[in-house]
This record gives C-alpha cells, sequence and structure tokens, in this order.
C-alpha cells in the first residue's frame, strides 16, 4: 500500500482540493477512478506483460491530460 499512498499524496500536492480516497483491496488491484471515469487500472492488465503501477507523476500527467 506505500506505493498507493505515493500516488495519493501526489495528487494531493497538485490538487489540494481533490477528494482522494483509497479502498483496500488484494491481489494486486489498482485503479484511479474520477468521475466514474477510469484513468488508470493495473486491475484490468492483471496477468498481461502491461501490467505495472503507475510511475511516479504519471497519474498527475493523467489528470491534467483529461482536463483536471
Amino acid at each position: 500500500m506505500p506505493r498507493a499512498f505515493r500516488v495519493k499524496d501526489e495528487i494531493l500536492s497538485a490538487y489540494p482540493k481533490a477528494n482522494v480516497s483509497l479502498s483496500p483491496k488484494t491481489g494486486g488491484f489498482f485503479d484511479v477512478v474520477v468521475n466514474e471515469k477510469t484513468l488508470f487500472s493495473k486491475t484490468e492488465k492483471i496477468g498481461t506483460t502491461m501490467e505495472r503501477f503507475p510511475e511516479s507523476g504519471e497519474i498527475v500527467l493523467l489528470l491534467q491530460k483529461a482536463g483536471f
């Protein structure tokens, strides 16, 4: 879960008024959903060569590209 906290901290650093919640799960699940839109999903890629956790700063970049 430490990497999830890193992503949460990155989001809050860029968007201090954001409401960020973490929902602990087992099995490697990790999704970033904003306004019911999935911006990043490790969950969808479990068992594939694309299964990975977001790089540092990647989620903030995706948020910016999505217009947030």
